[in-house]
């Protein structure tokens, strides 16, 4: 068979063989099978046979790779397989999160990690694809909760200074008074829900605290000081209390401000009771 022949190879196909084939318009039409597209691929008419018969015995056999995708109807069992065929781990606990550089003082909660994984493995997502996640998704969860740390603060100095503004030199007693009054009232609980729903960094509350501590905090005898030696008295602790180490947020000493609130409560009993954080 000459060059020429072989490039036409498909002219010699009878006429009167054909075959449907989509049109560019979508609609199906009938054509010459020495038309069809498919056979230009061969350059002879033995080259397409062979082809024809290869695909004649791969008919009924599973292509190497290939991985059959269960319907809405199959078993929890094939379900399974198919996920695990694409590489999906055995259990949760199985995928193993990149090690991301998290800011000072951040910590995800084992809970959010193991909810995260435990969702991955219901969607069946593979070890790449739960990885690939969580490198995108963590920087914007960081992120978003450094913004909303920085409004927090924000607020709170915006309400500490018109409290300032108010009580001037005062405001460290003032403060403090607050907060004693609301430990009487409510105790570690009352303390709790002011501290997570911040509703304690408003200027309205602690001015309401302040305006009722005369009523639960004086009402005790007056304490002997035992344990704190002749020093102890309400001008000390009013000393003590200009210390930045108690009234400046940035350099507050949680063990410094215990010492002073503990001096109170020895001073002046009142409604302290036991168990009440100090």
């Amino acid at each position: 068979m000459n060059e020429n022949n072989t490039q036409n190879w498909q002219m010699t196909l009878p006429e009167e063989w054909t075959v449907k084939q989509i049109g560019e318009d979508g609609v199906e039409v009938e054509i010459p099978l020495r038309e069809h597209p498919a056979l230009q691929s061969y350059k002879s008419k033995d080259e397409a046979v062979k082809a024809l018969v290869h695909a004649q015995r791969m008919l009924g056999k599973t292509p190497e790779g290939y991985v059959r995708m269960p319907g809405k109807d199959e078993s929890k069992e094939e379900i399974d397989g198919f996920y695990a065929a694409l590489g999906r781990p055995e259990m949760a606990d199985g995928y193993e999160l990149p090690q991301m550089d998290l800011p000072e003082g951040y910590e995800i909660k084992e809970a959010l990690l193991s909810g995260f994984k435990g969702k991955a493995h219901e969607l069946g997502m593979t070890p790449a694809q739960v990885n690939g996640l969580f490198e995108w998704f963590l920087p914007i969860v960081l992120d978003a909760h450094h913004g909303l740390e920085a409004d927090a603060c924000k607020n709170r100095d915006c309400e500490l200074e018109s409290l300032r503004a108010v009580h001037r030199g005062d405001t460290p007693r003032m403060l403090d008074t607050a907060m004693r009054a609301a430990e009487v009232i409510g105790g570690e609980a009352l303390l709790n829900a002011l501290d997570t729903t911040r509703a304690g960094d408003h200027a309205a509350v602690i001015n309401a605290f302040a305006k009722i501590a005369p009523l639960v905090l004086e009402s005790g005898l007056r304490g002997t000081g035992q344990g704190w030696g002749e020093e102890l008295s309400r001008e000390k602790l009013r000393e003590m209390m200009q210390d930045p180490r108690y009234h400046d947020p940035l350099k507050r000493d949680p063990d410094y401000v215990k010492q002073v609130r503990k001096g109170f409560e020895t001073l002046y009993p009142g409604d302290y009771a036991p168990g009440s954080r100090l």
